[in-house]
């Protein structure tokens, strides 16, 4: 009984990580656009890119960048939705396909991020299937096989994401807030492992944004001769560990190709970009791979940066921007330390936990080059 059971999880984990091969190109390229205009324009252009699109002179570099820049954001706050339509699909097929893409909608709304978008589209494939085994007479079949139950497993799918799995993360983040804001007068090094910790917990969700919140606040909040050198070491924590898991997953497959499949290496070809511009969206395509692994991984690397960061002091005075705002860090040689002490702690992890499972990937050369191993 307990060896069918593993066959089935197996399997349902094979359809569920089958399309992740596919979010690379996705991700890649909304990540790409983003770093081309950091590089051309500089950090500053998150703070000027509306100014510089409403004005529209096209013969200004800073205003292509600008374009870039908020295309390439727009596309990644809705992965959630890309997510939730390959999830559905993998799971139940094509009629799981709108009402998981618009659980992934609801989950863009609450800013829930991509683990939450992936979550909407296993449960709207789960309610899909179940809905499938209803008896429905032939007259009615067409109207409540293709209105009624997509209407009702959408409805139920939003209800998931937003009034609870929303909602779970809104008092998690408020707790953490709250939490934090005792902890970095209590023991700093202690803030900077939880903040490290939070910037890579959801890749871009809310916990993420909470820690990017918090750093930002903290930049402006205060007796500037008091507060101000704390408040930027806490935004450099925040942006160091952010910068981690794209960076470590894409190092990991240099370090052992054969534990990663032909998609993950091909796209870890510009994965370490998204490190390099602190966008942890980047480490999406090998946490829906293997999230089991990937992310206590990850987020092991962000707590041992953002903890060094607190030790080494470096500060920044911007909540975006990575390598391309070491001019906005004070000490970037502690900064740069932190980030390759996570990177290091990350790759070292992922590599470990991954071949825990080697023995059952024997047959990986075996497989078609855009297949993923199940997530065990």
């Amino acid at each position: 009984m307990s060896s069918s059971n593993h066959s089935s999880g197996r399997r349902f984990g094979t359809r569920l990580t089958s399309y992740a091969p596919q979010l690379g190109p996705i991700v890649a390229m909304p990540g790409v656009m983003v770093v081309v205009a950091l590089a051309v324009a500089g950090p500053r252009i998150s703070e000027t890119a509306s100014a510089a699109l409403f004005a529209a002179d096209w013969s200004q570099p800073q205003t292509w960048a600008a374009l870039l820049l908020k295309t390439g954001l727009t596309a990644l706050s809705f992965l959630a939705v890309v997510v939730g339509g390959f999830a559905g699909h993998s799971v139940a097929g094509r009629n799981a396909v709108i009402p998981a893409a618009l659980g992934g909608l609801a989950a863009t709304g609450v800013q829930a991020g991509v683990l939450a978008g992936l979550v909407a589209g296993v449960f709207a494939g789960v309610v899909t299937l179940a809905f499938e085994r209803v008896p429905v007479p032939p007259r009615w079949r067409g109207l409540i096989s293709k209105l009624l139950f997509p209407l009702v497993t959408t409805t139920l799918t939003a209800f998931l994401i937003v009034g609870v799995v929303g909602q779970l993360l809104n008092d998690l983040s408020t707790w953490l807030h709250g939490e934090l804001a005792t902890l970095q007068f209590e023991n700093t090094v202690a803030a900077g492992l939880v903040l490290g910790a939070m910037a890579c917990a959801d890749l871009g969700g809310m916990i993420t944004r909470t820690a990017i919140g918090y750093g930002s606040v903290e930049l402006g909040g205060g007796d500037p001769s008091k507060f101000s050198t704390l408040n930027m070491t806490m935004m450099a924590a925040v942006v160091a560990a952010g910068m981690v898991p794209p960076l470590a997953l894409s190092l990991a497959t240099l370090v052992r190709r054969s534990l990663f499949t032909d998609g993950e290496r091909t796209y870890a070809r510009t994965g370490w970009m998204f490190g390099a511009a602190f966008l942890p969206e980047g480490a999406i395509p090998f946490t829906l791979a293997d999230p089991l692994r990937v992310l206590p991984s990850s987020m092991a690397g962000g707590a041992v940066t953002g903890a060094l960061v607190m030790i080494l002091g470096p500060t920044s005075r911007t909540p975006y921007g990575g390598v391309f705002a070491l001019d906005e860090t004070g000490r970037p040689v502690g900064f740069l330390l932190a980030v390759a002490a996570g990177v290091l702690t990350t790759t070292v992890l992922t590599v470990a936990l991954k071949s825990l499972r080697l023995p059952a990937r024997s047959t990986a050369k075996a497989r078609p080059s855009g297949a993923l191993a199940t997530s065990a």
